[in-house]
């Protein structure tokens, strides 16, 4: 029992320092072309497993495939300082039509929403001047 509370508290507490220390890392430091990379990985993996789980007619798989490559570009321009708002916004509508057309299976959806929502937050954030 001691050491349940003991992980609760533990917990808590680094849950409640969790925004302060996004603070004080900033937007700079969430979309670092490390991070950016890791979030393109991210995508590749759950476009991998959707691949698997369903069989996308031609012209949406070549959309997914040309998206993942627009995304793996956009990851080496930004790793080179140079923010490419339009392989990004093309990346991102080529993923979302397909979401947007297909019935795939709940997790695979949920898994490429939420990579294009992070991808957006990217794109805003460019927007607001956050970064780039």
């Amino acid at each position: 029992m001691k050491r349940l509370i003991t992980a609760t508290v533990i917990t808590a507490a680094l849950l409640a320092w969790a925004p302060l220390a996004q603070a004080q890392l900033g937007p700079e430091n969430r979309y670092s072309p490390d991070q950016v990379s890791a979030l393109i990985d991210r995508v590749h993996l759950d476009l991998n497993h959707a691949y698997v789980e369903w069989q996308f007619p031609g012209p949406d798989r070549d959309r997914l495939n040309k998206a993942e490559k627009q995304l793996r570009e956009f990851a080496q321009k930004w790793r080179n300082a140079k923010f490419d708002k339009g392989e990004l916004n093309d990346a991102i509508g080529s993923i979302q039509h397909v979401l947007d057309i297909n019935r795939l299976p709940v997790e695979s959806r949920d898994a490429l929403s939420g990579d294009v929502e992070r991808l957006r937050q990217i794109r805003e954030a460019y927007d607001r001047h956050e970064i780039g």
